[in-house]
């Protein structure tokens, strides 16, 4: 069995090893628990998957690991065949990321550290939709992996965007989640409670995506007009939820974009936001 360490022996280079050899089988490589597979039909890439990701992204994303263990089993076929692109195009894009990634790891040297969101006081901040589906699963105990895994995007797509957030002085990084929060004032704050079975880090990911709900929602009924302020609150309200103050923190961000909406559109449409952000609020 061909196997050996990603710390010795770069996958780029093991790929092409298989590849000039015509070998047909099976890539496992595994770290911290996660586990990707590459497959090779003849020496020829075929299929790659990690977690939820498959074909050339899972790949790409497998290539900046700098450590982990690698194993290679003899012809094991794969369930399905999601590349059908030449390996040198392949091996051709995955050496531009990974000097795309040189550059990204002067600041994110490890895409297994956790994003955590510092004050944005009053800031004036704006995000693109993307920007702001990663920013909305930053809660300090998710790291680039996770949010990865969380928004679907490739794990290489979210750490370039939080690059952008860590040059800004929005995010900083660290390397171990911080002991979640004991207290849930759901119990004062709202009829809302999270399940007994959810774990702490199911129930921000769960108050995270009502803050996002919050943001789409009002978005669809205030308009441009009010997106600076939109984001600002819910932002913010992500950083709260990283503080401990639960669906306390959700409810903040929405009191507050309704007070600016009574404002910039009059009473009407803070009613009709009102109403749809309380439901938004008491889902399950």
């Amino acid at each position: 069995m061909f196997q050996g360490s990603l710390e010795e022996v770069k996958l780029p280079d093991v790929i092409q090893l298989m590849s000039v050899s015509a070998k047909t089988g099976c890539f496992v490589l595994t770290r911290n628990r996660v586990e990707g597979r590459i497959y090779l039909q003849g020496g020829q890439l075929v299929h790659a998957v990690l977690g939820k990701t498959e074909g050339e992204e899972a790949i790409y994303t497998l290539s900046v690991w700098d450590s982990g263990q690698f194993r290679f089993l003899q012809d094991e076929a794969p369930a399905d065949r999601t590349i059908t692109k030449p390996n040198t195009k392949i091996l051709m894009e995955v050496a531009r990321r990974l000097d795309e990634w040189r550059v990204l790891s002067k600041r994110i040297p490890s895409l297994d550290l956790i994003p955590e969101l510092d004050s944005l006081g009053h800031k004036k901040v704006s995000f693109n939709t993307q920007e702001w589906h990663v920013l909305s699963k930053i809660n300090g105990v998710s790291s680039i992996n996770r949010i990865a895994e969380l928004t679907g995007l490739p794990a290489i797509e979210v750490a370039k965007l939080v690059y952008g957030l860590v040059a800004s002085g929005l995010v900083h990084l660290r390397q171990e989640p911080k002991a979640s929060p004991d207290a849930n004032p759901l119990d004062r704050k709202s009829e809302t409670k999270a399940p007994a079975s959810r774990g702490p880090e199911e129930e921000i990911e769960w108050l995270s995506g009502k803050i996002e709900k919050v943001y789409q929602f009002s978005k669809s009924i205030l308009g441009e007009i009010a997106h600076s302020v939109i984001q600002r609150h819910c932002a913010n309200g992500v950083k709260n939820l990283k503080n401990g103050k639960g669906i306390a923190a959700v409810i903040e961000a929405a009191t507050q974009i309704v007070k600016a909406a009574q404002i910039l559109e009059g009473p009407e449409k803070s009613k009709e936001l009102t109403a749809g952000l309380k439901k938004i609020i008491k889902e399950p």
